[in-house]
């Protein structure tokens, strides 16, 4: 009725010429009720202006508030912040728009519409949940420990500024919701229910409707992942929780009467608690039991390959059995080398006692074999036995850190891997990082650190460096890691070929990133763990002298945990290393540890 009087309003005042207005109360009459309607109007455009600004604070807040006082390098060196960082591009700022005005002239707009192209996309969040996964799985972090934004890092001996630096930036339930969502996509019940627990009681904290689409998908998939780890109960109390708010729902309806059903025929109702040895609780007052812990895959039964091909002593065994058999024994030895992998990335391991003898043994040393080592002499510490490897100290300054990364930056590229059948280089899960190569002369190394960097490595390994690849940086990205590998080709691989001068029998391990946590290489078979120290560089052999590959030098490079990553690889070849390092026909003969003689060095 209303609209219909405004309607007759606007007509009358259309009618009237233009200056005729005024002549009549009556014009002026039906004018004022045109502004009052526009009044309303008014009313309603800044409520709706309150309520999209008002979003709009909140979530600069949120985000500034997390990175206030922090450099940025300093806000991502926690993975978590990372992580916040690419899911807010896809979550947060994609849906900006619809709260922002499009004036085209508008810095905001401008730049929204021109970092397009730069931006992260729904594989990258991905990625970067799947990262937070592994570091929980090799570190031991539970998903309340990264929820919170807990330190990583033993934080008792820092200042209260420094200690601010090295937490994280709390989880909100959409992160939470994302992280529980993909550990339900890969069956991994036990951190869905852990990041699930987490997202529960984000909601519980800031009182989340339960009418809300994000109230319902927490529940649903927290009640599910429960049932998956055997908390029936639990997941029970969770499920008529849902129906409260729900109660036509048909799945969750049949949920509810299949875990009924569940407990009733194994009289959990009862006896459930007490057989685990726990008390009846509530799911809403105390912490679940059991949730968050990270366990290692149980009852895996290690056996090594026989010499002989498997079912050879068995001839009833069928062809198809033979090959299920070897694969399961290659799965074994895959899970023993990632579980040792995964030990060496989180502390030492455990030394026999000759190991211990021999460690004892290992020095440090002052090398000047060069004329220009005689000038700075190079700092050595043998950090192990056998494979020997050592440990050349400040290796390179941190203006020549600083300028080879600045280098790397624009040539960055995922990094490859040799494939063993082809020989070529292509992309693999296994290994995350970027990688740049750097060679002598780039047009921006005005000061030439590249070359005299590789001066230096040739004063450090006495090998030549005619034949060795290119320098390589690594930039590791978000947890990022090298699973088990060998650098050489092993017999059965495809080797480098002649031109490329044999194969690599050095390597030469360069750290250049400030990391605080984390970031080990790790010899798998040998039981070393090298920790990253800056500006250092860890050599050793890859082949034995008589040239065979060395497989203790089986190694990996462990995720960051906090900090960042950058190492610099240079892998040096056989061909034209017969005068440094001559062949022995003695195949088992290893470096031997160097040892001091009245007070020189000698071999």
């Amino acid at each position: 009725m209303a609209k219909c009087t405004i309607i007759i309003i606007l007509f009358s005042i259309i009618s009237l010429g233009y200056g005729e207005i005024y002549s009549s109360f009556m014009n002026v009459q039906n004018l004022n009720y045109l502004e009052d309607h526009l009044l309303d109007l008014l009313k309603d455009y800044i409520a709706k202006e309150k309520e999209r600004i008002g979003y709009l604070e909140n979530f600069y807040n949120y985000v500034y508030g997390s990175k206030v006082d922090l450099t940025p390098d300093t806000y991502i060196s926690y993975p978590t912040n990372q992580f916040n960082v690419i899911h807010r591009f896809v979550s947060d700022w994609n849906n900006l728009e619809s709260y922002t005005k499009e004036i085209f002239d508008d810095p905001l707009f401008k730049a929204m519409h021109s970092y397009e192209s730069l931006l992260p996309n729904d594989d990258d969040v991905a990625g970067a949940v799947k990262a937070l996964h592994r570091l929980q799985d090799i570190y031991k972090i539970t998903a309340e420990h990264f929820a919170a934004g807990w330190p990583l890092v033993d934080n008792s001996i820092y200042s209260k500024e420094r200690e601010r630096q090295l937490q994280g930036q709390p989880l909100d339930v959409k992160s939470l919701l994302r992280l529980t969502k993909t550990a339900y996509e890969e069956e991994d019940w036990r951190k869905c229910a852990a990041w699930g627990r987490q997202a529960y009681l984000n909601i519980l904290k800031n009182n989340e409707s339960p009418l809300s689409s994000t109230w319902f998908d927490v529940l649903d998939y927290f009640t599910f992942c429960l049932y998956k780890i055997d908390e029936l109960s639990y997941a029970k109390e969770l499920t008529e929780l849902i129906l409260e708010y729900y109660p036509e729902h048909e799945r969750i309806g049949g949920n509810l009467r299949y875990f009924k059903k569940e407990l009733a025929a194994a009289d959990h109702d009862s006896d459930y608690d007490a057989i685990y040895g726990r008390e009846k609780r509530s799911l809403f007052s105390e912490p679940l039991p059991f949730l968050g812990e990270i366990r290692e895959k149980e009852n895996v039964n290690i056996t090594y390959v026989p010499k002989i091909r498997p079912g050879a002593d068995k001839p009833n065994m069928t062809e198809d059995e033979i090959e299920y058999l070897i694969e399961d024994k290659e799965y074994n030895f895959w899970a023993k080398r990632m579980r040792k992998y995964r030990s060496l990335c989180k502390e030492s391991a455990p030394l026999t006692p000759e190991m211990e003898a021999q460690k004892d043994r290992l020095i440090c040393y002052y090398k000047g074999n060069t004329p220009r080592s005689l000038i700075k002499p190079i700092k050595v510490e043998e950090a192990w036995p056998s494979p020997k490897i050592l440990i050349f100290h400040d290796m390179v300054s941190d203006d020549e850190a600083k300028q080879i990364m600045d280098l790397a930056k624009p040539l960055l590229n995922r990094a490859t891997v040799h494939n063993k059948l082809t020989g070529k280089l292509e992309n693999a899960d296994y290994r995350v990082s970027k990688t740049a190569w750097l060679d002598v002369g780039l047009y921006n190394d005005r000061e030439d650190v590249v070359r005299r960097v590789n001066r230096r490595m040739e004063d450090a390994t006495e090998l030549s460096l005619e034949l060795a690849e290119l320098q390589q940086v690594n930039n590791y990205g978000m947890a990022g890691q090298y699973e088990p590998h060998y650098d050489m080709a092993t017999k059965g691989e495809k080797a480098f070929s002649e031109s490329d001068g044999g194969n690599r029998i050095a390597t030469l391990l360069f750290y250049m990133g400030n990391t605080e946590a984390g970031g080990a290489t790790a010899f798998i078979d040998a039981g070393a763990r090298i920790a990253p120290r800056k500006n250092a560089a860890v050599f050793w052999y890859n082949l034995l002298p008589n040239g065979d590959p060395d497989l203790l030098t089986r190694h990996a490079g462990c995720p960051v945990l906090a900090g960042t990553k950058w190492v610099m690889n240079k892998w040096i070849h056989v061909n034209d290393q017969v005068f440094t390092r001559p062949c022995d026909v003695d195949r088992y003969r290893r470096e031997k540890p160097a040892k001091l003689y009245n007070g020189h060095y000698t071999q």
